[in-house]
């Protein structure tokens, strides 16, 4: 009785924050797809406002994400690839939906071509939400598997490009992710050594 109420606790509320984070970041992506570009005069509740839409609409925010559902709800490999392909397939959802409704991201598409733009993001964003979800269960293992999210930072940089530093939401958002990339070798790095004090004291 216990492991069944325990087992419906975990996912009623996985589903509430699948529901309510996928939500806001559906909202955000689609700000910031529709986001003008911000000359230097912009307002501070602007900046924070366009860094945060650009931070959540990101591939890296996307994955810590799914990795997030898998360390926190998933008791199992295979709940860790579930959880994460629920979590992303329901927020790219909410994001078409959104962005249907919200005027200047409604663009009139042949219906092969809608179908093709589906069947990619979906497909990514599964495939996505099963190797975060994964990821982010084997932490509990082992912290190196974050060098999976070390290459996606890595990989996010590169496709900025330097066009991305010309700008200070750009700027911004290439801080965030270089920070991210020393907290996380840092990170790392003290529990190699950690675990090489306790490898010469056996």
């Amino acid at each position: 009785m216990r492991e069944n109420q325990e087992y419906r606790r975990r996912w009623r509320k996985f589903f509430i924050f699948t529901f309510i984070v996928g939500l806001i970041v559906a909202i955000f992506s689609v700000v910031s797809d529709n986001s003008p570009y911000l000359k230097d005069g912009i307002t501070v509740f602007e900046f924070i406002i366009s860094y945060l839409a650009v931070m959540i609409n990101s591939l890296p925010m996307w994955f810590i994400l799914a990795m997030l559902v898998g360390y926190i709800f998933a008791r199992s490999l295979k709940e860790s690839a579930l959880f994460g392909t629920i979590y992303t397939i329901s927020a790219i959802t909410f994001y078409f939906v959104i962005g249907h409704f919200y005027t200047d991201a409604a663009v009139s598409l042949p219906f092969k071509e809608q179908e093709l733009v589906y069947i990619k993001w979906y497909g990514a964003s599964a495939i996505g939400g099963v190797s975060g979800g994964i990821v982010g269960f084997l932490m509990k293992k082992t912290p190196y598997v974050q060098l999976t999210l070390l290459l996606g930072l890595f990989l996010q940089l590169f496709v900025n490009g330097t066009r991305s530093w010309r700008d200070i939401v750009g700027i911004a958002q290439n801080v965030t992710f270089c920070s991210m990339i020393v907290s996380i070798v840092i990170y790392l790095t003290i529990v190699r050594r950690k675990e090489r004090k306790e490898y010469l004291k056996m």
